[in-house]
């Protein structure tokens, strides 16, 4: 589960979030500790038979199919029923697709098979939403596409990246850490990342923390 922010300001939750265990971590403490090698290695880990490449118009309609099915994968009950039928808007999608910021895994035949929105938020880069179908989980997808879009982040001269998620779930906060990312305390984090977990308190979410990467020095 992940969030993004509507044009406009006001923000609401977007559904569900899915990721494989990695098979192999390339960030450390910063990103930019990876060097010049990241480029070569994010386009390496990319499982054989797929591609991630920007959202393209034909890719936006079936990319809530793979959001809902990811839902399936929490335990029961864990969910509020309102998150579980949750979705991103389609004008949250063409808002990230026309920033070049929403990138999909296509498989060989060019279908969208997972996907991550990145959006800025008061000049933080947020990793809103990212979303593999289970058909195609534990290959390395998720994986990839998180350093895809950290990638990009990095060249785009963003030095952070923050997220909230899950503490106890084990493809969220536990997958996120081996990644990179540390938890955020309240003293330390900026006031759009703590009205996005307020809000997500609000709407019946528990055990849900702040998350950063750092990208760059």
């Amino acid at each position: 589960m992940s969030t993004f922010q509507r044009a406009g300001g006001s923000r609401r939750l977007a559904a569900r979030f899915l990721l494989e265990l990695p098979r192999k971590t390339v960030f450390g403490e910063s990103y930019h500790e990876a060097g010049c090698a990241m480029k070569s290695e994010c386009s390496k880990i990319v499982p054989a038979g797929y591609a991630i490449i920007p959202a393209e118009s034909r890719h936006l309609p079936l990319l809530n199919a793979i959001e809902l099915a990811a839902a399936k994968l929490f335990p029961d009950d864990y969910l509020p029923e309102h998150i579980l039928s949750d979705k991103v808007p389609m004008d949250v999608l063409l808002d990230a697709q026309a920033q070049d910021m929403l990138w999909v895994a296509v498989d060989a035949g060019g279908s969208p098979v997972g996907y991550i929105l990145v959006q800025a938020v008061d000049g933080l880069a947020l990793l809103a939403q990212v979303d593999v179908h289970p058909d195609h989980g534990r290959q390395g997808l998720g994986t990839a596409l998180i350093r895809h879009a950290m990638q990009a982040m990095h060249e785009r001269g963003f030095a952070e990246c923050y997220l909230t998620t899950f503490s106890d779930i084990a493809w969220n906060a536990p997958f996120y850490a081996k990644l990179g990312f540390g938890v955020v305390g309240e003293a330390d984090m900026p006031q759009a990342i703590a009205e996005i977990l307020r809000e997500e308190q609000e709407r019946g979410l528990r055990n849900r923390v702040a998350m950063r990467l750092k990208i760059s020095e």
